[in-house]
């Protein structure tokens, strides 16, 4: 009799653990690193050239800059984290982040970089990656090439 008794009230004690704890783990699986509920849903991203390949440029030792225009479009409340590489580096450029409220909407992130010219060279040629490291995307731009002035 006492082993009964104590199993009917230990079930209801059970019962309640078990409905509690997918709930929590839910809710875990939400919350950003800032503790704010994150529902955003990156749904585009682009890296736009802005200068037109094939212009000519002056080769004389200072840099030449390049422009791209990086675009993300997100649904739903919710930051997005971002940072640039310039052609092969590693080295994490202009981070920063992107806040998106309801509904969907696109966020723009212009990047100008500094591409050698060395003096008496042929061409500058470069290209910059646009990385989403929370949503594990990267989006590389067009390589671009600017012949030099002769």
């Amino acid at each position: 009799m006492r082993r009964r008794y104590l199993m009917l009230l230990a079930a209801p004690l059970l019962a309640s653990s078990v409905a509690l704890a997918p709930a929590h783990v839910a809710q875990a699986a939400t919350v950003g690193t800032s503790g704010v509920e994150q529902a955003v849903k990156v749904t585009k991203v682009e890296v736009v050239t802005l200068l037109k390949p094939g212009e000519t440029v002056e080769c004389n030792g200072t840099p030449v800059a390049m422009a791209f225009d990086g675009k993300v479009t997100a649904t739903g409340p919710g930051t997005v984290r971002y940072h640039w590489t310039v052609n092969a580096g590693r080295a994490r450029v202009s981070p920063g982040t992107f806040a998106f409220g309801a509904g969907t909407s696109t966020k723009v992130s212009l990047q100008v970089v500094d591409m050698p010219a060395p003096r008496n060279a042929k061409a500058v040629t470069g290209y910059v990656t646009l990385h989403l490291p929370d949503q594990k995307k990267s989006v590389r731009s067009e390589q671009v090439t600017f012949p030099c002035k002769k």
